[in-house]
């Protein structure tokens, strides 16, 4: 169950750094900045501009974006 296991630790204060529970494509830019407005779209897959908890889980599981937690 990757989804569960990630999701505690996926919105970080390192990445959301407003607090908010979701990360913007800014503040995603900022662990990972490599990050296209692109690859942005394709990760929020509900397309409200923000990525919660769940979308960087499929993110990280469809090879989108490395693990916060296993990226040194």
């Amino acid at each position: 169950m990757t989804f569960a296991a990630f999701s505690a630790n996926a919105m970080s204060a390192e990445i959301d750094t407003d607090g908010d529970g979701m990360a913007s494509f800014a503040e995603l830019q900022v662990s990972y900045p490599e990050l296209t407005e692109e690859v942005f779209g394709d990760i929020d897959t509900n397309g409200d501009g923000l990525v919660d908890d769940e979308e960087m889980a499929i993110a990280v599981e469809l090879g989108n974006l490395t693990d916060p937690e296993t990226d040194s």
